[in-house]
């Protein structure tokens, strides 16, 4: 009976030491993968390092840990871990495609020829592996036989379509048939023409006697039409909150031209139009017409630009402000997954019927970018200080506003976007009607999805919930603002 216990309690021991171990190598490889997400790349290799020692033969960790390595671009060190992965699981998903890649990176072209192209065998749909041994045969001068796999990225990934036709038409030029490389530049520029693939792909259409200048690629044009709803309409300019709810239809219009563009400058004219149309309470319907006019000059790591904008508004159907706007902006990018955009604004406006409050608005501020998930998502952190010098000296505060936001892929092409943005408004004079100084702080949350119908429509869902705590009880609201839009563009 006592040897039976002794057992029954040993078992029980080691089964508990098992469940242990294995619920501490699976939060050890979370907390990996959390640290390669933040590119501590360091700190993940470390904790795999503890999953491996107690596991020498764990898969997912010598696969993570080379994975690790490729990301911090330390190519070398990349090759043992998935080759260790390999002899473990000849068949590991994704194993075989990332040693092709790092002997690729590693200028072993031949070595990244055979495991892309046992990668491609292992899994034909297999996109990233089949546009990955294009660029080694592209490495190899094998110009010809990269381009059926370029195709099959055409074929597998709407994503990569771009740099595939790109490929497409750099393999082309090298094998002299410039017709074949100028069609595929052109449809690689059209795809998505600010990006920098489209600037290196403009680049190689020049040098071949390609024509760049077209109008879809240098003008651009977006038309939405929609439905809202609001729950307390106001008109923020004039500090009017009405309590009233109201529903009716939205007109949108964008458009502009680029019209002058060389290495050193690009120049382009826009005007950008929007109507509110509401049911009930028409005297707040709003026009907005806006024309702008912006310079910039681009390099590989920063860009630098001057806007201006003028305005001129109306509500109910009457004359109700203009304004001028010029803001120079500078933006540089320290990493690729980093970009950062420093801005001053200064903005002049005129009320028409309403002088105190004509004021000129001075802001500077940043917009930092961080790009994540092979850059389809990105989040965002923006401040800007400002300062407003009014006719009437009520008017006169500054400023401090904060936004943060993130937006990523979801499934069928959906793009979504969260973001929160906080203003303080401290008024620097006494209002009459309070007998002392305003005080505005503004909570604004927002939720945008876009979902594609057509290759130029897409279905739009924008809700905003507003909210401002202010001591001038006739501007302390609360909002709920929503809108479904269809937005065709070209």
């Amino acid at each position: 009976m006592r040897k039976y216990l002794f057992f029954m309690l040993l078992s029980l021991f080691l089964c508990l030491n098992a469940v242990e171990a294995q619920e501490t190598g699976s939060s050890l490889l979370s907390r990996g993968l959390q640290l390669i997400n933040e590119e501590k790349y360091e700190s993940a290799l470390a904790e795999f390092a503890k999953i491996i020692k107690n596991d020498p033969n764990n898969k997912e960790a010598h696969y993570y840990r080379g994975l690790t390595f490729l990301k911090a671009e330390k190519y070398s060190e990349a090759v043992a871990p998935f080759e260790r992965v390999l002899k473990l699981d000849p068949m590991y998903s994704g194993a075989r495609r990332n040693l092709g890649i790092v002997y690729l990176n590693l200028e072993s072209n031949d070595l990244a020829i055979q495991e892309l192209t046992k990668s491609v065998d292992q899994d034909p749909q297999d996109a990233s592996a089949h546009f990955y041994l294009g660029r080694a045969l592209q490495q190899k001068e094998q110009y010809e036989e990269s381009l059926i796999h370029f195709q099959i990225v055409l074929s597998l990934d709407p994503d990569l379509e771009q740099i595939a036709l790109f490929q497409i038409g750099l393999a082309y030029s090298k094998l002299e048939q410039k017709e074949d490389a100028k069609l595929a530049l052109t449809m690689a520029l059209e795809k998505a023409p600010e990006s920098a693939t489209a600037s290196v792909a403009e680049d190689l259409l020049n040098e071949l006697g390609g024509k760049t200048s077209k109008s879809k690629n240098n003008g651009w044009f977006t038309a939405k039409v929609g439905w809202q709803a609001d729950d307390n309409l106001s008109v923020t300019q004039q500090d009017l909150v009405t309590n009233q709810a109201d529903s009716g239809g939205t007109f949108e219009l964008s458009t502009g031209y680029k019209f002058y563009s060389t290495p050193a400058l690009e120049l382009q004219l826009g005007y950008d139009f929007y109507q509110s149309a509401w049911s009930d309470v028409s005297e707040l319907n709003y026009i907005s017409n806006t024309f702008s006019l912006r310079g910039s000059h681009n390099e590989e790591n920063w860009d630098a630009g001057i806007d201006y904008y003028y305005n001129y508004s109306f509500l109910n159907a009457k004359d109700f402000l203009t304004s001028h706007t010029i803001a120079p902006r500078m933006g540089f990018s320290l990493q690729p997954q980093l970009y950062t955009n420093l801005s001053l604004t200064v903005s002049d406006t005129s009320f028409l019927g309403d002088n105190l409050r004509n004021a000129t608005n001075t802001s500077v501020g940043f917009d930092q970018y961080l790009f994540f998930m092979e850059n389809k998502a990105y989040g965002f952190l923006s401040y800007r200080h400002s300062d407003e010098s009014a006719k009437g000296s009520e008017f006169d505060y500054t400023g401090n506003y904060i936004g943060a936001g993130v937006n990523f892929p979801g499934s069928d092409k959906m793009k979504i976007q969260f973001s929160y943005s906080y203003n303080l408004l401290e008024y620097k004079n006494n209002t009459a009607s309070i007998g002392r100084k305003r005080r505005d702080e503004k909570h604004g949350y927002r939720i945008l999805l876009t979902h594609p119908i057509l290759e130029s429509l897409n279905l739009e869902f924008d809700y905003q919930y507003n909210l401002n705590n202010s001591n001038l009880v006739s501007v302390d609201s609360k909002q709920n603002l929503l809108a479904l839009k269809l937005a065709f563009s070209y």
